[in-house]
């Protein structure tokens, strides 16, 4: 039941399942073992099968909750960023909400680093993982992904150039984290190598800190509440000037669901979530941010 709960879950509604003979060979189970598993899942309202003869078995009805609890299969192990940004945590409520009103169990974990997340989704150290557009692109291909629309990950007008009131202008040293391929791709747009003196290395949470310490002119920052305003601090924010830095934003700024390569059920997460809620949720958690975009 847990072999057929997962191909059918992998092939979905209308797919086809496995052949006898195929689960014979991958599994040492006969026809009639595969008979009493399909009856059992019609039972429970899991799925309804039609034969094929030897072509298989078309899935004519899935119920994705009553197939994963009948299968015994694994609650999915989500892979989040760190909290912060309204957008990111609005994502959060929105793709767990759904997953509850699929039936499926679930945890969450937070690792920083899209690379990081998508490593731990392909050994099979977490099931799905929200990524930016930029960070899948920079990954190996093969992944099975949902994107979930321009600017569901970096919303729009949160992406900010951090600089002192007062300070250098044009700014000449400018902060970039080599380990984001997001925030070099930005920032090389937004401030082009024949445009500064020098790229000074620091992690991109840390933007307004090392520019309030002068380590740094400027630099590119995902816009994240904090407990002092960054105005009462000295700082000031702006929005993307260049037109390359803005094509650099909606390029990356996509949010993406990606599955991991060890679980194939996870097909029918993929492409069963509803999240159609998701650009409303995000708008209203960005208004509510006290008015704090980039201009």
């Amino acid at each position: 039941m847990t072999a057929v709960a997962r191909d059918a879950l992998a092939v979905g509604l209308e797919g086809r399942l496995p052949t006898n003979q195929q689960y014979l060979v991958e599994h040492g189970v006969g026809a009639g073992t595969m008979q009493r598993a399909l009856d059992e899942l019609r039972a429970t309202r899991a799925l309804r099968t039609v034969s094929h003869g030897h072509l298989g078995r078309v899935i004519t009805a899935l119920d994705v909750a009553a197939t994963w609890r009948a299968g015994g299969l694994d609650p999915i192990r989500l892979l989040l960023p760190p909290a912060g940004p309204v957008e990111i945590t609005a994502l959060e409520a929105v793709v767990a909400e759904a997953l509850s009103r699929l039936g499926i169990p679930h945890t969450v974990r937070h690792r920083r680093g899209g690379s990081v997340r998508l490593a731990m989704a392909r050994a099979g150290d977490g099931d799905l993982a929200v990524v930016s557009a930029g960070a899948l692109s920079a990954a190996d291909q093969g992944f099975r992904f949902r994107a979930l629309g321009v600017g569901t990950y970096y919303g729009p007008d949160r992406i900010a150039v951090v600089s002192r009131r007062g300070g250098q202008t044009p700014p000449r040293l400018i902060a970039i984290d080599t380990d984001s391929p997001d925030h070099r791709a930005l920032t090389l747009a937004e401030f082009p190598p024949d445009q500064v003196d020098r790229y000074v290395a620091v992690p991109f949470p840390h933007v307004p800190a090392a520019v309030l310490d002068e380590r740094v002119d400027a630099g590119i920052w995902h816009i994240t509440p904090s407990v002092v305003p960054l105005d009462l601090a000295g700082l000031e924010l702006r929005g993307l000037a260049t037109p390359a830095g803005r094509a650099a934003w909606q390029a990356t700024s996509e949010a993406v669901l990606v599955a991991g390569s060890l679980r194939r059920e996870l097909q029918a997460v993929l492409t069963g979530l509803d999240l159609t809620d998701l650009a409303e949720r995000q708008d209203q958690a960005i208004a509510a941010d006290s008015g704090l975009v980039a201009v």
